[in-house]
């Protein structure tokens, strides 16, 4: 009787190890690669937007800062020691 239950356990593990491999195989990886298609295809076509509230640096929106007139190359009030 010992042995029956042994056989038992080895044909559902069999089956069951069958039936994770169709599902896999058979279902979930092209569904995968499908959707991974549709993805890179629907990017290509469409073009893409961003809808994002990201800060936008400009020019105008600097705010200069006030009595100073002496500025270095790159745009800042110059605090050189000059003779």
């Amino acid at each position: 009787m010992n042995s029956t239950k042994l056989q038992i356990a080895k044909l559902s593990r069999y089956i069951a190890n069958g039936t994770a491999w169709f599902i896999i195989w058979f279902i979930m990886f092209p569904v995968m690669v499908v959707g991974g298609i549709l993805s890179i295809l629907i990017t290509k076509v469409s073009e893409n937007k961003v809808d994002a509230n990201t800060r936008v640096k400009s020019v105008e929106s600097k705010i200069l800062p006030k009595n100073t007139t002496n500025r270095n190359p790159f745009g800042y009030p110059d605090r050189s020691v000059r003779e």
